[in-house]
Parts: structure tokens; C-alpha cells; sequence
């Protein structure tokens, strides 16, 4: 119903099974309740139970190999999202890497680091997520280890095989610039969960409790919301609004939770001739600037051709933000960016910039015809 508050993270269903504790369980015996009846799934000739996955390739095809880390406290919030939603994107955003190669994914294996206060109920969750995430787009979990840790994380390896690899480094000028879909969800959501789901005001008039750490991929963290003073609780009437604008558009909060890789567009890209691609974790300011350094060209980025998921606008505007700054400069979007000739036809991409042979020059050019730089808009894990 419009104006219905954001309900928080899903609540699992069921009445769960009493927890025993980590300390009964032991390594082996809480590797054997989470993987439990995992399918070893094609290719797999050891899987799970081994001191190393034996893997059989398919002949004649690349193996491409890929690993990303999601850390508690940076890459999710356990008050903004729930145990399926982490095992869910720690799959997801690497399968988003071999997207962007161009490779379909195979197989996975995932490091787990678990804290002391950890629930062995709370790591079947997260597992439950990485299974519906491995059965959404057929990969197997064949291996994996388990160790004790300050903070939850989950760094998983993916590995897939592919005919055409494309890499960063191809773009040539002229080519254009092109996005698998439209920009800033998952950036405007997560900013709009820790409005809708942040400290509240201390009724006692005491200090308020600051906010949680970043929980975006580098990307999902934009800077620090307007409507809230440093440290503090939202102004009067911007909780309600940000929860009203989340249970309008769930896709806002859905895109930073469970993030979905565009691996057919990756494929399809591929095919189409792609001379280089990546996907946009960082935000598509920073990503392009990948690409055209790799690839020794020049870029120019239209910030009218930049296209907005619904939704992002009106939250830029109670955050005080420019939009197509927060789509350029937010990331987490996991649309894959594309250089493509001029007369390459690929359906489902939009047209957003333009590759060039002038290296120094690498901007955005706003409506009004000026040329700003794309350095500093988007996320990077030491400066943001």
C-alpha cells in the first residue's frame, strides 16, 4: 500500500531447530549441517568432503577464474538486510565478474570467517541464500574452508568457462559506451534503508547512535545523506518519506540486497563483437575510467543519456543528491558497461558515452555543455 513503511529484512519462516552453538558443533560437524544434501552438480568429479574439487572443463573452452570478499559491516548490515540476502550477493557479485568476461559460471567455493557470536541458525540462512543464488543460475559449490574471525565474511571463488573472452582492454575510439540497464538502485536504496531504518532520536535528548559503517561493495555507500546532521538521526518527516519511497519502489531496496548478475547480457555481448566490458560495481563514473585506462582511450560520459532506475530521482531529492551523480557515483548496479562498435547491433543495451582517442580527456558532459571529470565520483574501499 503507497506509504506503507519498508518492512526490514525478511524474517525467516518456520520455527527453527534449537541452535546447539558453534562450540558443540565444531568445524566439521558445521560444514556438514551447511552443506548438507548440496548437489555435486556437472563436471564434478570430486566435489565436497575432499582436501581439493576435481573439475572436468568442457574441451575447447576458457576457464575463467574470478574472487570477491563481502565483509559484515561494509558489504551488508544485519539491520538492513537478512542472512539469505549476504549468501545471496556473495554469489551474485561474482558471478557479476564472469558476466563480464563473457563466461558462463560453473562452479564456486566459498571461505567462510565466523565471528564468536555467530548462530550456527543464522550461517544456515546465509547458506540457504547461496543455494537459491547457485540454483537461480546453475552453478555448483564443489569446496570450500571455515575459520574463526572478528566479523562475518564470505569470500568466494567462481569459476566459469567461456568461447570469446572479453577483457577491459579493448575499447578503441569511436566505439560507443554502452549499460545493460538503468543506474543508482541499489545505491538510493541502501541510502534510503539507513534513513528508513536508522538511529532514531533519543527521546531523552541524548546523543543519537551513529549510523552503521558503509555497507556498500565499494559502491552501494554514497556519502553520508543530506537530511541528517553528522552523526545524528534523520530530520522530522524523512524516516516516513524514505519508507514510503521504499515501499513504492522495492526494487530500490531489492537491488541493494540481492543484486542479480546479467550474465545472459554478458554472453550476448560476447557474441556481439564487445571490444572490452566490465561490470559496474564501483559506480559507472569509476568503472569507465577502467576501461578507458586499460584500454589507452579517452571517454566522454552524456549525462543526459544516462539512464535512472525509477525511483532514483525522487530519492536523490530527499537526500539531497543529484541523480545522475548517484547513478554515476553510487555503484552496486551489477549492469554490466560495454564498449561497442559503431555498427555493432546488440538489442538490450542503452547508449550512454562515447570512446575516444584523447586519453586525457575523460569526462561527463552535463546539459549545459560543460565537461566535468569522472575522477572521485565513484566508490574506492581505501579513500571513500
Amino acid at each position: 500500500m503507497p506509504g506503507a513503511p519498508d518492512p526490514g529484512p525478511p524474517a525467516p519462516s518456520g520455527t527453527a531447530p534449537p541452535d546447539p552453538g558453534l562450540a558443540a558443533l565444531g568445524e566439521f560437524g558445521l560444514i556438514a549441517r551447511l552443506t548438507a544434501g548440496l548437489a555435486p552438480g556437472a563436471g564434478v568429479e570430486v566435489g565436497l568432503g575432499d582436501d581439493a574439487a576435481v573439475l572436468v572443463p568442457t574441451p575447447g573452452r576458457r576457464l575463467v577464474v574470478t574472487t570477491d570478499v563481502v565483509v559484515e559491516g561494509r558489504h551488508f548490515d544485519a539491520e538492513l538486510s537478512a542472512p539469505e540476502d549476504w549468501g545471496w550477493k556473495a554469489v551474485a557479485v561474482n558471478l557479476s565478474d564472469l558476466a563480464a568476461m563473457g563466461a558462463e559460471p560453473r562452479w564456486l567455493v566459498v571461505a567462510l570467517t565466523v565471528p564468536p557470536a555467530a548462530s550456527a541458525a543464522t550461517l544456515e540462512r546465509v547458506y540457504a541464500g547461496m543455494r537459491e543464488a547457485c540454483d537461480e543460475y546453475r552453478v555448483a559449490l564443489v569446496g570450500g574452508d571455515t575459520s574463526g574471525g572478528p566479523v562475518l565474511s564470505l569470500a568466494v571463488t567462481a569459476i566459469g568457462e567461456a568461447g570469446r573472452v572479453v577483457t577491459r582492454a579493448g575499447a578503441r575510439p569511436g566505439d560507443r559506451l554502452a549499460v545493460t540497464g538503468p543506474l543508482g538502485a541499489a545505491a538510493a536504496g541502501l541510502a534510503l534503508l539507513r534513513l528508513a531504518h536508522g538511529p532514531a532520536p533519543d527521546p531523552g535528548g541524548g546523543p543519537a547512535r551513529p549510523p552503521a559503517p558503509d555497507a556498500g561493495d565499494g559502491p552501494a555507500g554514497p556519502p553520508a545523506p543530506g537530511p541528517r546532521a553528522p552523526g545524528g538521526p534523520p530530520a522530522p518527516g524523512v524516516r516516513e518519506a524514505a519508507g514510503e519511497l521504499l515501499a513504492r519502489h522495492p526494487h530500490l531496496a531489492a537491488a541493494h540486497r540481492r543484486p542479480r548478475p546479467q550474465l545472459a547480457m554478458g554472453l550476448r555481448l560476447a557474441a556481439g563483437g564487445a571490444t572490452a566490458m566490465l561490470d559496474v560495481s564501483d559506480g559507472l563514473a569509476g568503472d569507465v575510467l577502467h576501461l578507458a585506462e586499460a584500454s589507452g582511450t579517452g571517454v566522454e560520459v552524456h549525462d543526459a543519456a544516462v539512464p535512472l532506475a525509477a525511483g532514483v530521482a525522487e530519492a536523490a531529492a530527499l537526500l539531497g543528491r543529484d541523480p545522475v551523480e548517484l547513478a554515476l557515483g553510487g555503484g552496486e548496479d551489477f549492469a554490466l558497461a560495454a564498449a561497442l562498435p559503431r555498427t555493432a547491433d546488440v538489442g538490450g543495451v542503452i547508449d550512454c558515452g562515447t570512446f575516444t582517442a584523447r586519453p586525457g580527456r575523460r569526462v561527463r558532459l552535463t546539459p549545459a555543455g560543460d565537461a566535468l571529470p569522472l575522477a572521485g565520483l565513484a566508490y574506492d574501499h581505501f579513500r571513500s
